[in-house]
Order: C-alpha cells, then sequence, then structure tokens
C-alpha cells in the first residue's frame, strides 16, 4: 500500500517535468516564439506550430497533476488539519479544470475570436481562485503542525506570490504591456515549484 501511495505521489514530480518540457520545448520549435512576451498558452492556441505535440505534453500534465492532487487530498491530507484536507479539495478542483484546456484552445493575437477563444479564458478565470486558495488553505494547516511548519509558511508565501503575479499578469495582458510572458511565467512557475517541492516533501515522509 505505501508503495503505491509512492507511485501515486511520485505523479507530481512527473507532471511539473512534462510542463516544463513542454514550454521548453515548444518555444524551441517554435522559431520566434518570445518567452519574454507571449503566453505559455500560445504553445497550444489555434493555429499554433506543434499544436497537437504541445497539446499531448499538456494532457499528460493535466492526467498526473490529477493523479498527485486526488492521491494526496485521499490518502494523506486527512492526517492533518482540516484545512489541509480542503487545501487539497480545492487542488483537485484546480487540475480538474484545467484539463478542459485541451478542449478550448486559445486565439492567437490578431485574429479572429473563436468560442474556443472565450471558453480559454473563462476556464482560465475559473481556475484563479483554486490556484490562490490551494498553497493558502495547505499552507495555513500545516503551520499548526511543528513537522511541516516551515513548508506551511513556504505555502503561505508561495499564495501571496501566485496573487501578486496573478494580479500583475492580469494587468500586463489588458495594458498590452511588454513582458507579459515573463510576469506569467513567474506566476505559473511560483506553482510548479511549490508543487514540485510538496511531492518531494511528501515522498521523504513515506
Amino acid at each position: 500500500m505505501e508503495r503505491n501511495k509512492k507511485i501515486l505521489l511520485l505523479s507530481g514530480v512527473l507532471a511539473v517535468s512534462i510542463y516544463a518540457l513542454h514550454v521548453v520545448i515548444g518555444g524551441f520549435l517554435w522559431k520566434g516564439y518570445s518567452h519574454l512576451q507571449q503566453p505559455i498558452s500560445d504553445l497550444t492556441a489555434t493555429g499554433a506550430p506543434n499544436k497537437a505535440l504541445m497539446l499531448l505534453f499538456t494532457t499528460i500534465y493535466g492526467i498526473l497533476a490529477l493523479i498527485f492532487a486526488v492521491s494526496f487530498t485521499i490518502s494523506e491530507s486527512k492526517k492533518h488539519h482540516k484545512l489541509v484536507f480542503w487545501g487539497g479539495i480545492s487542488f483537485i478542483i484546480l487540475h480538474f479544470i484545467s484539463i478542459t484546456y485541451g478542449l478550448f484552445p486559445q486565439d492567437l493575437p490578431d485574429t479572429a475570436i473563436t468560442f474556443s477563444g472565450i471558453m480559454h479564458i473563462v476556464i482560465t478565470a475559473l481556475i484563479v481562485p483554486f490556484t490562490i486558495v490551494t498553497p493558502f488553505l495547505i499552507g495555513f494547516g500545516f503551520k499548526k503542525e511543528p513537522n511541516w511548519k516551515k513548508f506551511g509558511i513556504y505555502s503561505i508565501i508561495t499564495g501571496i506570490f501566485i496573487l501578486f503575479f496573478g494580479g500583475a499578469s492580469g494587468i500586463f495582458f489588458a495594458q498590452k504591456l511588454p513582458y507579459f510572458g515573463l510576469v506569467e511565467r513567474l506566476n505559473i512557475g511560483t506553482l510548479q515549484l511549490w508543487t514540485l517541492l510538496f511531492s518531494i516533501k511528501l515522498l521523504k515522509t513515506k
């Protein structure tokens, strides 16, 4: 049983690794793509080169991330403060919604607005609160436990960074400011780093 839990929790490390590969490989294959200026979602947008390959990466990532969120919530969260459990529920909802991104690709800039593009924005709006709430709930729950206090504080700091960079991303996008891609990556990267360290922390406690 413990071995199965380890395999499931390892999905968090694998998910982040797949996501990182998606960003790096996608940017490499798309000549002229700018990591500083363009959002990551451009890699899987309607009309993007290598869209099919990039969607394969994001689909695998989404499944692995959801497995990690579910396995943690079912097998581990109830061992901790109740806030951790509710953080796990938020974590599940976050990744369950994110899987639907593949069904609704983003519209590339300066192209006609489509239903798929509108739904992409709607999905993003739905994900935002769960992205912010998840590390806060888990962080405040862990902060009450001696063995998890440091990670709890780190989780709360993560929530603050996501709140800040998420807000900044919205402003940069709305105002069409330069370096939107960089600000978005700081936001998404903060969550991915937290997921990676969270998975490693859980594996070390097994």
